[in-house]
């Protein structure tokens, strides 16, 4: 398993490409990607396939779907 934000609990998505990272109670969340990684880093479990398939609806409607 990879170790990125993708699969981390603490990440929230924004869009296809990346999302915030909500470790800490903070008013301005850190920007990151997908891709990106940390020592913070928490499996997510099955939120990454919810996560997975988000994606691929976005890409699929053009970034239209809610």
């Amino acid at each position: 398993m990879k170790k990125d934000c993708l699969h981390c609990k603490h990440y929230r998505l924004d869009d296809v490409y990346s999302g915030v990272c909500r470790l800490e109670k903070v008013d301005v969340y850190p920007l990151k990607r997908n891709e990106d990684t940390c020592p913070s880093w928490r499996d997510c479990g099955q939120q990454y396939y919810i996560r997975l398939g988000w994606i691929k609806a976005k890409r699929e409607s053009g970034g239209k779907a809610s």
